[in-house]
């Protein structure tokens, strides 16, 4: 996805930089997100290679639960994942990941990807089976609850 001026990809672009160390020559941003939780981890290198020092992160949690929103499509969904890899004096590289099990560590508790479907539906077809099992994890858990109270 190519980010252009005046989109969220380019916000969060331009708040990677503005948080980026002093002598960075490559900036990574992974992202797994849920409509309850975000986790975010960051590098910078310099132009060896070598760490550059730390990324201020500051804001862009704010600014991807409004891009995961702004991306949502109907019956599609949203992303779970996304890579965001500035480069100085290069193109960025942005992917995100509709649909593979994003792989938390540690991993969510299953009602909170029940919670995410529910804030981001997706038609049957674009129900990856990582998630089904998941979500109907979720809700066996919940109907176990509800059944012991």
């Amino acid at each position: 996805m190519d980010p252009r001026p005046g989109t969220r990809v380019a916000d969060v672009l331009s708040s990677l930089e503005a948080g980026a160390p002093v002598g960075w020559n490559r900036v990574t941003l992974d992202v797994w997100a849920n409509v309850l939780s975000y986790e975010l981890a960051s590098s910078a290198q310099d132009a060896q290679g070598r760490f550059a020092g730390e990324v201020r992160l500051a804001e862009l949690t704010d600014q991807l639960q409004e891009l995961r929103e702004e991306m949502y499509e109907e019956d599609r969904g949203t992303w779970f994942s996304a890579r965001f890899v500035l480069r100085r004096g290069g193109e960025p590289e942005v992917t995100f990941n509709f649909d593979e099990d994003p792989r938390w560590s540690p991993e969510l508790h299953p009602m909170m990807f029940v919670r995410d479907l529910e804030a981001f539906p997706r038609a049957d077809e674009h129900v990856p089976d990582w998630l089904r099992e998941t979500v109907e994890r979720g809700l066996d858990l919940q109907r176990a609850h509800e059944a012991g109270q």
